[in-house]
């Protein structure tokens, strides 16, 4: 087969359709916006118990209304972020990002959910001083975020999870090691494909977008950058990304 398909008509039908498809998921984020922030807003307040108190069964069935919310929510925003990156409409505000720091923010955002199951966990840093990246702040953040949370929901209690960051050549290379329940390997060259979640994670977390890689692989090479894991089923799993150093934003 050449470089040029046999029949264009099919390509541009194709196209048009991705293109409906991905305009119809944007329409429908933005609108589904504004009655989740109100839910949200709502919710929180009447947890305060400013407007009188609740009894135990109650609160319990507005934080579950809360968390239920806060997951519709990060599934638009997430949905929101897939139709940037497929339009190329990703915003880049460059600025200098102490890795080493950024990281502990995020483990320190997750610090209640690895003591509530128990995991043990350690983050080192190796090759040391690790010099500051380029990049957009907010959305190294959310690898790190994807990663990392990745690795605490599919390990088992009283698990282990090792985080390193290191120096190496001309990049900077962050990796997440877990004792979970790993990718099983005839599932692994989807991992970083939309909506595709492995078999066995969706048996442990039902609530999954399998979204979560897919916008991390994105916002990574967008960066310049590169991201890979490496897993067993049953043995866990180790996700990398590396980020270079020096680059300039544009």
């Amino acid at each position: 087969m050449g470089l040029f398909s046999d029949n264009p008509k099919h390509d541009q039908r194709n196209e048009m359709e991705e293109r409906l498809k991905t305009d119809f998921v944007t329409l429908s984020s933005h609108q589904l916006r504004t009655p989740l922030s109100a839910v949200k807003w709502f919710t929180e307040i009447l947890l305060t118990e400013r407007f009188g108190k609740m009894n135990k069964k109650q609160l319990d069935y507005l934080k579950e209304i809360h968390r239920s919310n806060e997951r519709a929510i990060a599934l638009v925003n997430d949905l929101l972020q897939v139709s940037r990156v497929e339009e190329g409409k990703l915003h880049m505000d460059y600025t200098k990002i102490d890795m080493p720091r950024l990281i502990e923010e995020v483990i320190d955002a997750n610090k209640s959910s690895l003591q509530s199951d128990n995991i043990t966990y350690n983050f080192e840093i190796i090759n040391g001083p690790i010099p500051p990246v380029t990049g957009d702040k907010i959305k190294i953040r959310r690898v790190i975020q994807n990663v990392f949370s990745n690795a605490v929901k599919y390990t088992q209690k009283h698990g282990r999870i090792d985080m390193a960051l290191k120096r190496h050549e001309k990049n900077v290379v962050f990796s997440v090691k877990d004792s979970g329940v790993g990718i099983p390997a005839d599932q692994q060259e989807h991992i970083f494909e939309k909506f595709f979640r492995g078999s066995n994670a969706a048996r442990i977390q039902t609530d999954g977008t399998g979204l979560g890689l897919y916008i991390a692989r994105s916002l990574i090479e967008a960066h310049g950058g590169k991201i890979w894991f490496e897993s067993q089923e049953g043995q866990g799993s180790t996700f990398y990304f590396s980020l270079p150093i020096g680059r300039k934003g544009h």
